[in-house]
């Protein structure tokens, strides 16, 4: 009897062993002990790092040149008393004119790159990292936006401001219609907000790193065909008077001068900061986008960078300067005439 209590007892005790060690052995793995992470070590399932999107790399490089806070422009008489008089190495100077019209006269000195064959890196190669660029267009808008690509590609670049508009007042060698007057038209001062609700397009060219990626968006910019600007007149006559909805305004002027008035139905988000993804999520994707700043610098430089990303979009040709005469709701020196220098015929080496 007691022997047979004895079995008993002995094979309750195994098989109560035996299920201790299922359950922490080889059992439930999930309820395994972790290891102890190694130093330096991450999780590949919750720590995994890819690499920034095409679009964000695009949108950092922006932001960084604009970070900088460095003046857009430099003015005619600059470029004249530093390049011409004092001939100051430091400067390289660029012409984006076509060639034909650099022919005939282009500032001394000044090499000629034509403003739709800066996507390539044979032309970029061209210029001196280790000196200041001076881009020079016809009247200030498409050396602006070449102006944005060289600062995103970490070069220190300025526009001439007004272009050779602003340094000659020979016909034949601007061979552009130059500004005459602001139009005179209507601003308001109601503030129009937009919510950051849209999707940043999405920029997928199979570059692998940040100059490759920039010039292949400038390239499909740049070969698309389409016009920089928008005429102030054109603005008006759809947006104002024709109230076609296909078509967005965007401010990039300073808030002050913004609320003292502006173009009606116009968004403001100020130049320095277009460069965020909040800021970008405020602008659609399926208008077209008229940038307009005060002169059509800064906002050319802005077309740059939203065609970039894969938006529709245009800087309104001379800005708030070309629209009112308005003083106090411009707020800056409007173009009043060329400075009169002389240029140099033939073409440089």
């Amino acid at each position: 009897m007691l022997k047979k209590k004895f079995l008993v007892s002995l094979v309750s005790m195994l098989i109560a062993l035996s299920l201790i060690f299922s359950l922490t052995g080889c059992g439930d793995k999930s309820i395994e002990p972790q290891k102890p992470a190694v130093q330096g070590q991450t999780s590949t399932t919750q720590n995994e790092q890819t690499s920034p999107s095409e679009a964000a790399q695009i949108i950092k490089a922006t932001g960084a040149y604009l970070g900088l806070g460095k003046a857009p422009t430099l003015s005619a008489k600059e470029v004249y008393d530093k390049v011409v008089v004092a001939k100051d190495s430091s400067y390289q100077v660029v012409s984006i004119r076509k060639a034909e019209d650099y022919a005939k006269g282009h500032i001394a000195g000044s090499i000629n790159i034509p403003y739709g064959e800066f996507h390539k890196k044979e032309n970029i190669a061209k210029l001196d990292k280790n000196k200041k660029i001076v881009v020079v267009c016809y009247t200030g808008h498409t050396a602006s936006q070449v102006t944005m690509l060289l600062n995103q590609l970490g070069y220190d670049a300025y526009a001439m401001k007004f272009g050779m508009m602003g340094w000659t007042n020979d016909a034949n060698v601007l061979n552009t219609k130059p500004f005459e007057k602001a139009a005179g038209y209507p601003v308001e001062t109601t503030k129009n907000e937009a919510q950051a609700t849209k999707i940043i397009p999405e920029v997928n060219n199979g570059s692998s790193n940040l100059e490759d990626i920039i010039l292949a968006q400038t390239e499909k910019y740049l070969t698309s065909g389409k016009a920089p600007t928008i005429s102030a007149e054109d603005v008006y006559n759809k947006v104002v008077v024709g109230k076609d909805a296909g078509y967005f305004i965007l401010s990039v002027r300073k808030p002050d001068d913004y609320a003292k008035g502006h173009v009606t139905g116009s968004v403001n988000i100020p130049y320095a900061q277009i460069a965020t993804e909040e800021n970008l999520k405020k602008l659609p994707t399926d208008k077209k986008i008229v940038v307009i700043c005060y002169t059509g610098h800064t906002a050319s430089q802005v077309t740059m960078f939203l065609n970039q990303l894969g938006y529709d979009a245009y800087a309104m040709k001379f800005g708030m300067m070309g629209w009112t005469a308005d003083k106090d709701v411009l707020n800056t020196t409007a173009f009043d005439k060329t400075a009169g220098y002389a240029t140099t015929a033939g073409i440089n080496p």
